[in-house]
Parts: C-alpha cells; structure tokens; sequence
C-alpha cells in the first residue's frame, strides 16, 4: 500500500501516539484500552529527544495559557488530525480549559465531537455537573490531576476546596512550568482565607505567564483588600492595555474605581459596562449612585427607573431614589417618606438611619431637628460603647461623616476636626479630605486647607470638584497667581454651564474692584441661577452698598435654596421685614 501527502503525516500521527500509548503497558495499573487510557506526557527528567507532534500538542494544552491552548487547537486542525478518536480528545481537554479558566476572551472556538469512551471526556463532563472527581491515588497524569478542578472553580465550600489541595500539589510536581495548579492552588487558598500564600500562587502563575489574566485579576483582588488600591488600579489598567476587549478586566477596574469613590472614572467605566448588559442590576445601582456623588440627578433617576422595573422594593434602590429627591429636587419630604419605608421593613438599615438623621436635623421644622439630633447622639453613644465591634466598620465611619456634617453646618470647626480626624485616620476618602479642607478654612488655617486640597486634587485631577476645591484653597491661601492660571483654562474649555458658574465665581474673588466683581458674579448666575455661592456674594456686595432692594432679591433666592444656611441666617434678621 502507498501512503502519500495528508494520510502519510496522518499515519505517522498515529503511530507516535501508538508508541506513547504503549509505554503504559510497562506500568502496574491494568492495561487499559487506548481510548481509555489517559495520555502520558515524558518525564520532565527524561533524556531529551525531539518531542513527537502529540507530546508537543500536549505540551502546549499542560501549559494552560491563552495562546498555548490555541496553538495546540491549531496544530490539531492544520495537522489534519483534529478529526481522530485522540485528537479530538485532545481539542476537549484544550476547549475545557479555555471555556473555563479564560471565558471572558473573545474567540471563535472550534465545535468538538468528544469520544464518550474518554476518561478525560468523562471528568470534564462530571466537572461541569460540579462533581469533583479525584484522581487515582497512582495517577502520575498531568490531566486527570487538573482536569477535576473545573468543577471548583465557582465553589465557596472551604472543604471542597481544601480535599483538591493533594491533587494539585502533585500536577504542580509533573509540571512545574504550568500556570494551571499555581492559578488553581491560589483559588483554594484564598477562599479558605490563606490570602498571602495566594498571592504568592498567583504571583508564581502571572509570573509564569503574564496571558493569565485571571491570576492578575486575583493579584489586584488581594492588593485591594490590604488596602493597595493604587497598586491594583494600575495593574489592572496595564493589562486593560493588553486585552481591551476583555470585560472581566473592565467590570473589576471599574468596581475598583467605585470602592475607592474615584467617581470621575467609575462612571465612564460602569457606563460601558450597561452597553454590554443594560439590565445588569448591581451595575445599573452602582452607576446611579456614582452620578449622585457627581450631582448629576436627572442622568440618574433613568437607571433608577429601569432597576424599579425590575424590583422596586430593594433597600439601596429606595435610598438612592430618597437622595435623588432630596438633593436633586429639595424635596425632603419625599425623601423622608422612601427612607422611613426602608426603615419600617428593616429597622436596623444603617444606610437609611443616618441619611434619615442627617435630613431630620436639616429642617426648618424645629420637631424634627430634635428628632434628628436625638439619633445622632444615639448613633454617636453606639460607637463608644461598642468601640470594639464597629470602631473601624462602615457603620461608624458614616456615623462620624454625619456627625461632621452636622459640625460643619453649625459651624463648629473645633468639634468638626475631631470626627473628622478620626476618619482622615482610618479611611482618608475623598469626601473625608473635602471635608477637611473645608474645616481648616473655617479655623483660618489656610495652608493647612492646601494640603488636603492639594492632595484630594491629585489623587483625581480629572475630577471637576476636586479642582474647584483646590482653586478655593489656593485663593484662600494668597496663591492667587496659580489659581488664576487654572480658572482661565477651564473657563475657556468646560461644557458645563454649572461648571462655568463655579469658575466665574472664583475669578470674582480674585478681583478688588467691586464693578469687575459684579461682573464675574453676574457671568455666574448667567450660566448657573441657582448657584448658591455666587448669590450670597451678590447679596453681600449689595448690603455693603446699603441697596436693600437689591440685597432682599438676592437674599430670597438664596433662602429657597438654603433656607437653613448659617451664612444667612444673620441677614435674614436684618432684612425680616422686607421678607415678609
């Protein structure tokens, strides 16, 4: 018989594997058919000879990277033996590892007929029921130690995952240059709560490999949970560079983003996440709270109304809808119904107490000020007799945020700085640094107001109120020169007419004459009518010039915004009986 071309490479194809095979005969086990006897890989200590085309497809598959399970796919197809009883085996076990280690790639994989008579096919198949099926207790094979694990890669039982542990130490002793047992082991670990030896696993796996994405996805994880956020920001943005399309890359970076309040680029981020899945519901919550933070309430009450499509009666939806109509529409007393009715079905709702407190004590009606109080010096007197239970907890840092507010509001700086110093130690956000910056110009301390301002600013420049922060604290510190240089740019180059109000405001206070003032505050209110900075400073102008009618319409317009702000207070004294 004459064996040419395609069958001839075919043929010698099979007579390789044949030979592979045969070596198991030399064993102890039961000789087993080819078909059900997994295939071996040579000895990492064997004497070196050229690799045969199945010891190098399978090679490529125990390497467990994105491109090596390609190239083995693609040896098997170009080969022309993608269509054999083993090759299809093999392009299982790659297809398996792929689909399940690396689903958030993009790739066209190829449709596999596997050979039911496979002892891989059936380990694979009982993986994906989520039966976990150790290896023979003789097993020296690459595959049917890590081949089991598929099914563990989404369990949460410590003891499942610890019983995988013998299995994988002996695929990492076949093959020590596979990222899979290094990746697999780091999962186990850091779900049993073993997080550094985790990341050390998954250091090992990235190291081995820099295609295993997911490894970097678990390194940024753990880098987050100790607190090295800027660590895991930029290694997931570096691999971002690398995998564009990769949307596990881009949902973890964005909930970093949104863990950390780094709201200017959260809500790009959870934007483009809604195009890929409009209806994903934690996604279309977070979005709509990071545009909250932003103060933009008509671009979120959409999100909140396609989530109420969904479930109405979720606790986090009913608190963003009280913020949205607190804040963007001044209607506290809607509000105050939507957290009263999360309260009522979950008294212990933390989230709501305190933004229930913190709208009680802002009211005019003197009734439910003291209601409001009254919650705050309980909330405070929970923190001091359980100082060991939430001292550090969310809970506690709200509570002191609040209890901030409140000081501020009242203008006691002295009392402001304590709380809020407390949470400069423990957490230092982004809202606890405005705040700071705020207290330290309320107690004269300009410079002092610089440095947080300057650090809130660099931690995000392309955050507007984080540059409108520190123009003021540049202002306010006599820096004059370098605060002008910024107002101008962004004057000329913001969309925003809220924007631009806030800068017109700020120039004006970089003039003395009182005409030029005049003018960037009219400029002001011309973009933004309801800017409340740029409306005091008009009616302080005209009260300093005795123009009482002037400085009464001024006065009104402010009042119903800020009915309650102290700056007013004492003018609404004086001009009490042009209000009425």
């Amino acid at each position: 018989m004459i064996i040419t071309g395609a069958l001839q490479e075919r043929y010698f194809f099979f007579i390789a594997l044949l030979l592979s095979c045969s070596l198991l005969t030399c064993k102890s086990a039961p000789v087993r058919t080819i078909d059900e006897t997994p295939i071996e890989r040579k000895s990492e200590k064997s004497e070196e000879k050229p690799l045969s085309l199945a010891d190098e497809i399978r090679g490529l598959i125990e390497l467990g990277t994105p491109p090596s399970l390609q190239r083995a796919l693609d040896l098997l197809r170009n080969r022309d033996v993608a269509d054999t009883e083993l090759g299809r085996t093999l392009s299982s076990v790659a297809l398996a590892f792929y689909k399940s280690v690396y689903p958030a790639l993009v790739i066209e994989l190829p449709q596999i007929d596997a050979p039911v008579t496979s002892v891989y096919i059936r380990i694979i198949k009982e993986a994906e029921k989520g039966m976990y099926t150790p290896a023979p207790a003789s097993s020296e094979d690459f595959f049917e130690l890590l081949l089991p694990f598929i099914a563990l890669l989404n369990e949460k039982r410590t003891e499942r995952l610890a019983a995988a542990i013998p299995d994988l130490d002996r695929a990492m002793a076949i093959n020590s240059k596979s990222i899979l047992p290094y990746y697999f082991k780091g999962i186990v670990l850091e779900r049993t709560g073993q997080r550094e030896q985790a990341f050390s696993l998954y250091s090992k796996a990235y190291e081995l490999s820099a295609d295993c994405y997911p490894a970097a996805l678990a390194l940024a994880r753990l880098l987050s949970v100790k607190q090295q956020n800027v660590d895991a920001i930029n290694l997931l943005t570096e691999l971002l560079s690398r995998y564009p399309e990769n949307w596990a890359i881009k949902r973890d970076l964005a909930m970093l983003y949104y863990q950390t309040e780094n709201w200017s680029r959260a809500e790009p981020a959870l934007a483009e996440l809604l195009q890929k899945d409009p209806k994903d519901k934690d996604v279309l919550l977070m979005r709509a709270k990071v545009l909250i933070e932003q103060k933009k309430y008509l671009q979120a009450a959409p999100l909140l109304d396609a989530y109420g499509m969904m479930d109405n009666s979720n606790a986090t939806y009913l608190y963003l809808r009280a913020r949205i109509q607190a804040e963007g529409f001044r209607n506290r007393d809607a509000a105050l119904i939507f957290l009263r009715s999360i309260l009522r079905n979950s008294p212990s709702d933390m989230d709501a107490t305190i933004y229930l407190a913190r709208l009680l004590i802002e009211s005019e009606r003197e009734v439910e000020q003291k209601e409001g109080i009254g919650m705050l010096e309980l909330l405070l007197r929970d923190i001091k007799t359980n100082t060991h239970e939430i001292q550090n907890s969310v809970i506690s840092t709200n509570i002191l945020e609040l209890a901030v507010i409140v000081a501020i509001r009242q203008q006691n700086w002295a009392q402001a700085q304590v709380y809020n110093n407390q949470l400069i130690d423990n957490r230092r956000s982004t809202t606890d640094l405005a705040n700071a910056v705020l207290i330290q110009q309320g107690l004269k301390k300009y410079d002092q107001a610089l440095l947080f301002a300057r650090e809130l600013y660099d931690r995000d420049p392309v955050n507007e109120q984080n540059t409108l922060t520190y123009v003021l604290a540049l202002i306010n510190a006599g820096k004059k020169e370098d605060a002008r240089l910024i107002i101008d740019a962004k004057i000329t180059s913001v969309s925003s007419s809220t924007l631009k109000s806030s800068y017109y405001y700020l120039r004006s206070k970089l003039k003395t004459d009182e005409e030029s003032i005049l003018n960037d505050l009219r400029s002001s209110l011309f973009e933004d009518p309801r800017n409340l900075d740029a409306l005091i400073a008009m009616l302080e102008v005209y009260h300093r010039r005795k123009d009482e009618r002037r400085a009464v319409y001024y006065l009104k317009q402010a009042l119903s915004l800020s009915p309650d702000n102290p700056i007013l207070q004492p003018y609404k004294k004086i001009y009490q009986n042009q209000l009425n």
